[in-house]
């Protein structure tokens, strides 16, 4: 790793690749945005423009961009944020490229595998994004996420000086980070109930608040989040984040109201039905790695079973 200024590459221009690289250059970081298409000409003549879907306010960050990465063309860091479907054509293009710390941010069920079947062990990190909404046209609309800190890790658990630079580097963007020793389980964890409500709110036409007027289905919820449980120690996951546990031992009832509130508010609605409207590709990628990891589970577990298949009846 240099010891000058850290250069951060950030691959992707969605909403979250966009939230990450303005907040990092509006706190001095030396970040570049890769993008491409119609999307790498808005950023050039545009910049990046995000409204806050709370009050309206509109920011236009000039970031740099460039629409292409040669071999050569080394960073310190490169955060990939992107859909998750989207990772695997990347990675040729990232097994090219010198740079040796390549971070995946976003949704992840099935682990850091096929990463570091291209990439190596030693090059991958993963960590979580920090931001939700959706793009019109060339506008941004979100809301970034910098009171709850989300992990980064090493996929092995360490903690390494290099996780550590990378934390203080978002830190200067004005996030909140916490280094876990199981980003692995983490992912899972939360990738798990990610797709169990996704499916649902598909499953009502995309519209969160149709959803929420479902018992029936708000209870299925419940009842497949705590098979979530189950599926994780199933597969011998035992570091199980906290946030998930208490799911076993918080009142069905209890759970039924607060996934109501959510769905009904508007956070749910920008963080969950604008990021669904506009990623289908994504849930269903996701939906099969759960999927496959159910059946090799092998358990009986029919909350889940039935979400993935409530699509397809509905």
């Amino acid at each position: 790793m240099s010891t000058d200024k850290p250069r951060v590459l950030v691959i992707g221009a969605g909403v979250n690749g966009s939230a990450i690289a303005t907040c990092l250059y509006t706190g001095g970081v030396d970040v570049t945005v890769l993008a491409r298409g119609k999307r790498f000409a808005e950023l050039q003549s545009e910049g990046i423009v995000i409204e806050n879907p709370f009050n309206r306010e509109r920011s236009i960050t000039r970031v740099p961009v460039i629409d292409r990465l040669l071999p050569d063309d080394t960073y310190d860091y490169v955060l990939v944020v992107v859909r998750k479907n989207q990772t695997f054509e990347l990675l040729p293009l990232l097994a090219q490229n010198q740079s040796r710390n390549i971070v995946f941010l976003g949704n992840n069920l099935l682990g850091p595998g096929e990463f570091v079947k291209v990439l190596g062990k030693e090059r991958v990190m993963m960590g979580s994004v920090f931001a939700a909404g959706k793009r019109d046209g060339s506008l941004i609309r979100a809301m970034i996420i910098k009171s709850v800190a989300s992990p980064i890790g090493e996929i092995d658990g360490s903690i390494t000086p290099r996780l550590d630079k990378l934390r203080e580097i978002l830190c200067q963007g004005g996030f909140k980070v916490k280094l876990s020793k199981d980003i692995v389980e983490a992912q899972l964890a939360h990738g798990v109930g990610v797709v169990l409500i996704a499916e649902l709110v598909l499953k009502h036409g995309g519209k969160v608040r149709q959803f929420a007027r479902s018992p029936d289905d708000l209870k299925l919820f419940v009842a497949a989040r705590r098979e979530g449980i189950q599926l994780l120690r199933a597969l011998r996951h035992r570091n199980i984040p906290w946030s998930e546990s208490f799911i076993e031992v918080v009142p069905v009832f209890l759970q039924v109201l607060a996934t109501r509130f959510l769905l009904n508010s508007r956070l749910g609605e920008v963080g969950l039905e604008w990021h669904l409207s506009q990623a289908p590709d994504e849930m269903q990628q996701l939906a099969m790695e759960l999927r496959q990891l159910v059946n090799e589970a092998g358990l009986p577990i029919p909350a889940i079973r039935k979400i993935l298949t409530s699509r397809m009846t509905a």
